[in-house]
């Protein structure tokens, strides 16, 4: 009975990693990710997934040392996988948030964090807003894609 439950419990963790993430509309392949993580971000777990190969439990921690943090969406990066989780949050100084996914990786050196900041990504919303009239048809697609997703992640600040 007890390892049902505990079996039961691992699932639904496991289950609502995977479903809180926004995942990209766009197939992106990231061969040769060095498993670096951004500046306030810190690699918690790391480690294979049961009975599936290629297949890791990814958490990092943000942790806001010096000033509070407006995260707008923390990227979980391997060899193989990317996960762009839209965080829309603010960390305040001195506390920490968790985020994480069941990520595919050849190894588990490969899992990195990019940390994306809310000022970071309205300025990176701005520049593509701008670019837009320079740009050709086929670019303006992977362009609005691109706008879409830093949208999502401001929420109600564009």
């Amino acid at each position: 009975m007890k390892k049902k439950l505990i079996g039961l419990a691992a699932s639904i963790l496991a289950i609502s990693l995977i479903f809180s993430s926004v995942k990209s509309t766009e197939a992106v392949s990231y061969y040769g990710h060095d498993g670096s993580v951004s500046e306030y971000l810190e690699k918690v777990v790391v480690k294979p997934y049961s009975n599936k190969k290629d297949t890791w439990v990814y958490i990092v921690k943000a942790c806001a040392t010096d000033h509070n943090l407006g995260v707008a969406a923390v990227v979980l990066k391997s060899d193989i996988d990317r996960e762009q989780l839209g965080v829309s949050k603010s960390i305040v100084k001195g506390n920490c948030s968790h985020y994480g996914a069941v990520m595919k990786a050849k190894d588990g050196d490969t899992l990195g964090a990019e940390l994306i900041l809310t000022h970071e990504a309205l300025e990176k919303y701005q520049g593509l807003v701008k670019s837009i009239p320079e740009k050709s048809t086929q670019d303006i697609k992977s362009t609005m894609k691109e706008i879409s997703f830093y949208r999502s992640i401001l929420g109600g600040l564009v």
